[in-house]
């Protein structure tokens, strides 16, 4: 169903298969959006006859999405990728303090953990910075 109940044409929530034939509905309503983008700029004269003649000689849904695709989505704004932080990865600061401590209350006999450790959480990053690929303490970039 179209988001404009006024408007039986929406490139996006139309059929699924663009290769069924519109009817005068449609090809009036894709004039209208057309009419609508020439009047803020977005069409030149020419331009907008040209596709206004191709809308109405149109036969399929895939025809009319032609003719708007390079026009912003009508009743809708434009989403915008929301921007996604670095998690924060707090939790593995702690995770050699954890071991140290095990390490300690094991009297010395889980030492051995203290290899891995360094080479993960400071071998890793020196690495990663010298191959130019940043270090953000979860994995390459």
């Amino acid at each position: 169903m179209p988001a404009d109940p006024q408007n039986p044409y929406d490139r996006h929530s139309g059929p699924r298969d663009r290769s069924l034939r519109v009817g005068d509905a449609e090809r009036e309503a894709v004039s209208e959006i057309l009419r609508r983008e020439h009047v803020r700029g977005r069409l030149d004269a020419d331009e907008f006859q040209e596709r206004l003649d191709r809308s109405l000689t149109a036969k399929t849904y895939a025809d009319l999405d032609a003719l708007v695709a390079d026009l912003p989505p009508e009743g809708r704004p434009r989403r915008r990728r929301a921007f996604a932080p670095t998690p924060r990865l707090w939790p593995l600061g702690i995770v050699p303090l954890v071991l140290i401590a095990v390490v300690l209350a094991s009297g010395g006999h889980l030492l051995w953990l203290a290899f891995p450790i360094f080479a993960l959480f400071v071998v890793r990053p020196l690495v990663w910075r010298a191959w130019g690929r940043g270090y953000r303490g979860y994995g390459p970039c």
